[in-house]
């Protein structure tokens, strides 16, 4: 819905501003409401604290309890403000409302929280009616793309990692072999570049009281060695392994994000992720295969820094949208703009 230009706050809707804001309309409100109880000051409610209008020939009515005669209603806009910015990257939030009510975000999503009052003046009621809080969520994918560097068993390396809703992982590195191993026949000692391709499936992990905030990556990946290091022709001069690895990841948050200004920077405290992640693996060496050894266990550990986060949708932080104004009401505030223009004018 289209909004007006004041930041959202009530007090400025100028008798100029409501004549010159885009109206949505009497198809815009919500007729039909149950009625489940008037509020302190009389108002007809449903059962979310909304006011209950029905159609009348004159236009919206509504009719407060004590006084069989209906109100028209003048005018309703409805005042929106951001309440949060969920980013379930460790596991299911749950975000309990007002009535007890719980909303899920699932892990590897999140979620844009707004606070929606409506406001409705009805003719002869100097207070208008403020509905109860409006609860909306806006849910987005969770798609992080992240670099960083490796330490292992199989070489020093540049890594390159996509996530995509905190639970696909798709990813690779590239580094160089400098130290090689101790046993002379080992596969790691005929390459000098280690060339690494990997995918997976992320779950949240175990022990967070012991271990942090954690996840954890199941998958393949394959290694790829290029560069004769051992010299020696009765060996492979590049290395196929496929592999298997569990990734134990360590999230930490950035907390720069604390010192943002969350008007203007909707991003929340877990937006940009440092990870430090330790790999166990295993490859099938078909080389040794005559010598038994055909399995060749590897780890090693990484850090990782998302540079790119997740899209938030757009929005604004206030704002306020006019949703109806009656004939009557609008000539009104045509004849108090007149007013002031002739004071001034004088």
């Amino acid at each position: 819905m289209p909004g007006i230009g004041i930041d959202g706050d009530i007090a400025l809707l100028t008798d100029r501003m409501l004549l010159e804001a885009d109206v949505l309309g009497e198809s815009a409100l919500r007729f039909g409401l149950e009625f489940s109880h008037y509020d302190s000051a009389g108002f007809p409610e449903d059962e979310h604290g909304r006011i209950v209008l029905r159609r009348s020939p004159d236009g919206p009515v509504a009719t407060l309890r004590g006084d069989p005669a209906p109100f028209l209603l003048y005018a309703q806009y409805a005042n929106r403000q951001r309440d949060a910015v969920f980013l379930a990257r460790t596991g299911t939030i749950n975000d309990v409302l007002p009535n007890g009510l719980v909303r899920p975000i699932p892990f590897g999503y999140g979620a844009v929280k707004l606070n929606t009052v409506y406001v409705s003046t009805l003719e002869a009621i100097a207070i208008p009616h403020f509905s109860d809080n409006q609860k909306e969520y806006v849910d987005f994918p969770l798609r992080d793309f992240y670099i960083g560097a490796s330490f292992g068993l199989t070489g020093v390396s540049a890594v390159a990692r996509y996530v995509h809703t905190e639970q696909w992982v798709a990813g690779g590195s590239i580094g160089v072999n400098p130290f090689g191993s101790v046993s002379a026949s080992s596969v790691v000692n005929r390459y000098w570049v280690p060339v690494h391709l990997s995918g997976g499936y992320r779950f949240p992990g175990v022990f967070p009281e012991f271990l942090g905030e954690n996840v954890w990556t199941l998958g393949s990946d394959l290694l790829l060695g290029f560069g004769d290091r051992d010299g020696d022709p009765a060996t492979p001069a590049a290395v196929f392994l496929p592999g298997v690895f569990l990734d134990i990841e360590r999230v930490l948050f950035d907390e720069a994000g604390l010192r943002r200004d969350y008007r203007t920077d909707p991003r929340p405290y877990n937006y940009r992720v440092n990870s430090v992640v330790f790999r166990i693996a295993a490859y099938l060496d078909m080389s040794n295969l005559g010598s038994g050894n055909i399995i060749m266990p590897s780890f090693g550990v990484s850090y990782q820094y998302n540079i790119i986060g997740p899209r938030i949708p757009d929005h604004e932080f206030k704002e306020t949208r006019v949703i109806y104004l009656h004939d009557l009401y609008r000539e009104d505030l045509e004849r108090q703009v007149e007013r002031r223009d002739s004071r001034q004018n004088r």
